[in-house]
């Protein structure tokens, strides 16, 4: 990428930028993931150039508008000057894999009558919690619930926080909380991140 000008950036790897202006966003994008990526630009132009470079060196499948990347969903209104990402499908996912897709959603991703199970007198006392905690995936859905929250779900964050200090030593009061969570998810699977042009 630094051949074509790009920069890589400092805060995250994955990402490359090219200065084409002086003008306020006058950049070149490149978000790169594996063989996922993205190139936004206030000039569309400027990313039909950079289309153009890459594909005669790689071999590249053009999916514009984008729609979808790493299991987020992207909707945009152009006129507007709006876009959302969000990630109902991995949501509905993660609910399924969980078996909490029929339940009844919750208001709040962690309600108070947690908020006393998180102390160490909850830790499990003896092995044969221990035995029956092993049975229980509680990593694997705190793990599904880190991709919602890191990609764009930041409303997690404090709950998802509780929970994951009890990845190695959790008992089935722990469990609880991570299926209110999975309730919470279920009555917002629409959530995300919003970016509002009009806003900076």
């Amino acid at each position: 990428m630094k051949s074509k000008d790009f920069t890589r950036s400092v805060e995250d790897p994955c990402v490359y930028l090219k200065q084409v202006s002086n003008e306020v966003f006058g950049l070149v994008i490149l978000v790169l993931y594996v063989d996922d990526m993205l190139i936004p630009a206030k000039d569309k132009s400027e990313v039909e150039k950079v289309k153009t470079q890459l594909s005669t060196e790689f071999s590249m499948k053009d999916l514009d508008p984008a729609k979808r990347i790493l299991g987020m969903e992207i909707h945009k209104d152009v006129k507007g000057g709006k876009l959302w990402v969000t990630q109902g499908n991995y949501a509905r996912k993660v609910l399924e894999r969980f078996n909490m897709l029929d339940v009844k959603p919750v208001g709040t991703p962690l309600a108070n009558h947690f908020k006393h199970q998180f102390s160490a007198k909850f830790c499990p006392l003896d092995a044969t919690e221990k035995g029956l905690m092993s049975k229980i995936p509680y990593d694997s859905a705190v793990r599904s619930l880190m991709y919602l929250m890191v990609c764009t779900r930041p409303d997690i964050t404090y709950a998802l926080g509780k929970v994951s200090k009890y990845n190695a030593n959790q008992r089935k009061v722990h469990y609880e909380a991570v299926k209110w969570i999975l309730r919470y998810i279920k009555g917002t699977m629409g959530y995300g991140l919003l970016f509002d042009a009009h806003s900076y």
